[in-house]
């Protein structure tokens, strides 16, 4: 459990589910919510993990899909877009990496950062990504707005072979 901070008299807790070593990362994970869609293809290739990331806005036209590195470049409104899941040491129960996500438009600026440490729960269906130190700046006039929180996504196993984005439950 991780205490969240506090926006008034009312306490937030944050429960996560123990690690298992039960099922492997290898195949096609997705995290969905009301605004997005995700989708995470891991592989192991010579004994070390590797990592595709597919991601769709709902609420925006934003998306893009990195390579086998975790990195991608796009364009939102004609503005470059970095994105970057760097793996770091891993095992075969963890995965660790650095999670960055910046959008620059001018002086505007969208930036996600976190460590981010992943591993599987219940039967090992169910992968948990944690953002650890989640910081979100956005930049405006001149001005910083930082929300700093935990940040916990559940991801569910689709299948053990790399699907395509369109054989996806979406």
């Amino acid at each position: 459990q991780t205490e969240l901070p506090r926006t008034g008299p009312e306490r937030q807790l944050l429960q996560k589910d123990e690690p298992t070593s039960a099922g492997s990362f290898d195949g096609t994970w997705i995290y969905v919510n009301r605004d997005t869609r995700f989708a995470l293809w891991v592989r192991t290739k010579n004994g070390v993990p590797q990592v595709k990331l597919k991601y769709q806005s709902l609420a925006s036209p934003e998306a893009f899909e990195s390579d086998w590195d975790g990195k991608a470049i796009y364009y939102m409104a004609g503005n470059p877009v970095t994105f970057e899941l760097k793996l770091g040491e891993c095992t075969v129960d963890r995965i660790v990496g650095k999670w960055s996500w910046v959008l620059t438009v001018g002086d505007s600026m969208r930036r996600e950062t976190a460590d981010i440490v992943i591993y599987r729960t219940v039967y090992g269906r169910t992968l948990l990504m944690d953002f650890v130190n989640y910081d979100k700046t956005i930049t405006s006039n001149g001005k910083n707005k930082i929300m700093q929180a935990p940040v916990v996504w559940n991801w569910t196993k689709i299948s053990n072979r790399e699907l395509l984005w369109d054989e996806l439950p979406f």
